[in-house]
Order: C-alpha cells, then structure tokens, then sequence
C-alpha cells in the first residue's frame, strides 16, 4: 500500500513539475525553457559557489529602503525572479511565486535553497554593504551588472533623494530590450570553415598552488588603485585596463620565478554576445581568452606588449572564432542531452571539475553606471569561493580601479608582486591584508 501511495506522489510530482514547465520561463509567457547556457554549472558535486557582487555605501544601509529598491527593480528584471526545475537531469526556469526579499545578515544562503525562496539571486545587507549573490548557471557577471546598477539607483533615489538615473540604467516601467531572455546556445551558428583561426597553447606555466585542495574556505586581498592613474599608464602604452592588468601581473610572476619554464598565461574572461547576435541577453555567454607572456616577449617594452596583446585579443574576439568556439562549448551540451538522468549527467561532468587553467584567470566585469550616485558608493568588489590558485576580479567603479584577487591560499606573494609593478609606474594604491571566506554551494538539488 505504501508503495502505491508513494508512486502516486511521484506522479503528482512529475505532473506539476511539467504544467509548471509548461507554463513560464524567465518571463511569464514564455516557456520550457530549458538551461543551456551555464548548464556546465550545475553538475558540481557539492553544488556551484555562489558569485557575490557587494556594493558598499559610505553610510549604513536601511533595510526599508532596500527592500522598497529590490521591489521595483524586480519589475524591470522578471527573469531572476524565477527558480529552476529538475526533470530528467536537465534543468529548466520557470516563474517563482514568491517575491525576493533582502535580508540584514552576514551569512549568505545556498541559492536555490528554502530560505532565500528557491531563488538563483539572493540580496543580502549587514552594516554598509550590499551583497548580491547570483548563480552562474542562471546568467554571467554582465548579465546581472543592469540588475545590480538599478537596485544602487532606485536604493539612493529613496535614501538620498536622487533624481537623474545614469544614463544606461534601465528603470522599473521600462520594457525588456530585444533578447533580453535569448538563450545564445540553443543552436549552432555558421561561420567561415576557410579562414585561419589563431592557434595559442593552454599548456602554460603553473604556479606551485594552482593545484585542487580540500580545504572549503578561500582568501582574498583587495587592491584599490586610482583610476585616472591607471589609466593614464594605459593610454601611455596604447593598452586596454584588461591588458596592463595582464602585463603586470605577468611580470610579477616572472619575478617570483624567474626559472619559469613556459609562458606565463592569463586566462581572461571574454564576453561574447556581439559575435552570437544576442548583445541584450542576460545569460551566461563567456569564453576564455589567453594571453601568454614568453621570455622573449619579456623583452620588449611596455608599449610593444600591449600592442601585441591588442592584437591577439582582436584575433580572439574574432567574430567567426567566437562562433567556432560557441559550437564547440554546445558540443558538451549536446553530449549532456543524450542522457536521461541527473547522476549520469554529472558523472560525465566530473571530468570537467578537475580541470586546471594554467597560470592564472583575470575577468573584468567593467564599469558601474553610477551617475550622481557616485559619491555615496565607496566601493564594488566581485567574489567568489572554490578558486582553484589564483583568480583576480576586476571593476570600475567611480574614481577607481578594483581588484579582488582570489585564491586558495593565504599568502600575499602574488598581490604584492601586483603591487610592486604598480610602485613602479608610480601609481597610487591600497592593499588590504588577507580576507577568509567562503561563498556557499547551491542547493538546486538533494545531494548526498
């Protein structure tokens, strides 16, 4: 009797999951919307780390006026209020029925989880900050940049009494752009089999902690560097910020050692909505670039550098290179599809969790559009735990440079080589000492 009422749950169960499928997506007219884009994120054993933007005001934030933003900046952006559905190993967003809610705490909860209401975002706030946590399964650091940039002005336009929206800032009575919800995965794209592709090895130097530990909890330094400063070395040498970073940090590594006996590598986040046609949607859509740094290129001046790397990031944003590559990263989806539950799905996935990206990864997520709001935001940073070695996040915000690096060790050699190279150039900056921390799994699924 117990097993018939058991399968009788389970076809309830399954026949709600499908109406509800069925019936909503990101937006509440569209539907089955199954996750490709990001869907390599939610597989991990013990669930995807959450990526935490935290804006911090210079006074302390007011709840009220908090949630009273996150309301109507909820209106512009239907698609994070929404949930993911599991069926079959594959996942798919649907509507969700209760609203977001911030909440004063330190600690941040497992998204997908009861207690932020199954959401894949959840806003937090403890004393001068504001934590936005987001799922990279749901969208990328571009993706949910509009969301944050809305909530800081709607926040202030209550707080302070701000009238003028940054230009850009997409406000609550506002309709969704065009594809502003497009998967950009869900076919393949054409592109030109004759031309010659850039060819660069990931085989790259490895720094000795760039390898996979236990140990949960992950370190990070915060660097704060003088925008006008910065920038100034960049126009100077015709470099791109993302470049001089690169450059810098290269440098600093083929310090500490100087014995190194492969190209020194960074791996940059690139965005690739312009070559997909999909430049409005919220999904993730990145792939990695490389930019090694030789002995020979070691040589050559500032200047030369940045002009060669100029090149090679032209090479690979090259928009029929970025659909190649797009084609190849839906491959794995198209393998995922071929099996029919979850535990098959992330056993294949396993493989993937264990590799390494030699020598170290860089992703900019840009500048914030402040406005006059400028004035009442110290800071923006972007982290996350489950960094395997040496990761460094970058934001423009107001009149500096931010950069978060993180890692899973706690020693300060890498910052420091950063910030030796910055003496150098004589630009200004402050370092902060080691932060401990962890950003929780998800919990989209029961585990083990």
């Amino acid at each position: 009797m117990g097993n018939i009422f058991h399968d009788i749950y389970d076809k309830m169960k399954e026949s709600e999951k499908d109406y509800l499928i069925n019936h909503s997506g990101s937006t509440s007219d569209s539907k089955n919307e199954k996750i490709r884009s990001g869907q390599s994120y939610l597989y991990k054993k013990y669930g995807m780390e959450s990526e935490v933007i935290e804006v911090r005001f210079k006074k302390k934030v007011s709840g009220s006026f908090l949630n009273q933003a996150l309301l109507l900046t909820e209106k512009r952006f239907p698609y994070f209020n929404t949930k993911l559905i599991e069926k079959g190993g594959d996942f798919y967003i649907v509507q969700n029925e209760q609203s977001m809610v911030a909440r004063r705490t330190q600690k941040l909860a497992q998204l997908g989880h009861i207690k932020c209401g199954y959401h894949l975002i959840d806003i937090t706030y403890y004393d001068y900050s504001v934590f936005v946590s987001f799922h990279h399964a749901l969208c990328d650091g571009r993706g949910i940049m509009p969301f944050v940039e809305t909530i800081i002005y709607y926040y202030c336009n209550l707080q302070y009494g701000t009238k003028n929206p940054p230009d850009g800032v997409r406000l609550a009575d506002e309709p969704l752009l065009p594809g502003e919800t497009v998967d950009p995965f869900m076919h393949e794209y054409e592109f030109n089999k004759d031309k010659e592709f850039i060819s660069l090895s990931r085989d790259a130097f490895a720094i000795p902690e760039n390898v996979a530990v236990e140990e949960k909890v992950n370190y990070r330094y915060e660097v704060k560097v003088s925008h006008s400063q910065f920038m100034r070395i960049c126009k100077e040498n015709n470099a791109t910020p993302v470049i001089l970073l690169s450059l810098l940090m290269s440098h600093g590594i083929a310090e500490l050692y100087p014995d190194y006996d492969k190209s020194i590598n960074a791996n940059v986040a690139a965005d690739m909505r312009e070559a997909l046609d999909c430049p409005n949607t919220f999904k993730n859509c990145v792939k990695s670039m490389i930019l090694p740094y030789s002995r020979e290129f070691s040589q050559k001046s500032l200047a030369e550098q940045a002009g060669e790397y100029r090149e090679i990031l032209k090479a690979q944003r090259d928009r029929d290179y970025c659909r190649k590559e797009a084609n190849a990263m839906m491959g794995l989806s198209d393998k995922l599809d071929t099996l029919e539950s979850y535990e098959e799905k992330q056993k294949i996935m396993t493989f993937y969790e264990g590799m390494l990206l030699n020598t170290y990864i860089i992703s900019y997520l840009g500048q914030f559009k402040l406005g006059e709001n400028e004035k009442y935001v110290s800071e923006i940073h972007l982290y996350n735990s489950g960094t395997i070695g040496l990761g460094i996040n970058m934001i423009a915000c107001g009149d500096s440079f931010i950069f978060d690096f993180k890692q899973n060790f706690p020693s300060d050699k890498y910052v420091d080589a950063f910030c030796k190279e910055l003496q150098k150039l004589s630009v200004e900056y402050k370092v902060s000492g080691a932060i401990s921390f962890t950003t929780p799994g998800d919990s989209i699924i029961k585990r083990g």
